[in-house]
């Protein structure tokens, strides 16, 4: 069932220099162009998300702008500890924007990196596009 679908996407080093696979290009067109409005989230494999993943990230591909963890919780009943163990669980990092999950009084934590979290930010927050017209 879950036959041909993404299970995990991660940053790699800009340095790499093998050949860039069609995914990878597309992923790459996403950064130049700033452009996920032709993204099939379908490619995603869903099927070996909890469901508490599957609500919270399907909801957070649709955020426009950011949310704390606390509000986040409280949309679907769950402690904002439970939401930063989904973010930090999170298999379509970028995709599924966890990193604009914060803190209430700080930036919050990411698993690539707390500066890599505010380079994210800074270059959403620079396109002056959204998620909801199909752009980041």
């Amino acid at each position: 069932m879950g036959e041909n679908k993404i299970d995990r996407i991660i940053f790699v080093q800009k340095n790499n220099t093998y050949k860039q696979t069609p995914l990878q290009k597309m992923f790459s067109m996403v950064f130049n162009k700033k452009d996920l409005s032709f993204f099939d989230y379908d490619l995603l494999n869903w099927e070996k998300l909890s469901d508490e993943q599957r609500m919270v990230y399907d909801y957070l591909r649709l955020l426009n702008g950011i949310i704390t963890y606390k509000e986040l919780g409280e949309k679907f009943g769950f402690h904002q500890r439970k939401i930063a163990y989904l973010m930090k669980k999170n298999p379509f990092v970028y995709v599924v924007p966890c990193h604009r999950v914060v803190a209430k009084n700080s930036i919050g934590g990411y698993q690539y990196s707390v500066e890599f979290k505010k380079e994210l930010l800074d270059f959403e927050k620079n396109t002056k596009r959204s998620l909801q017209d199909g752009f980041i």
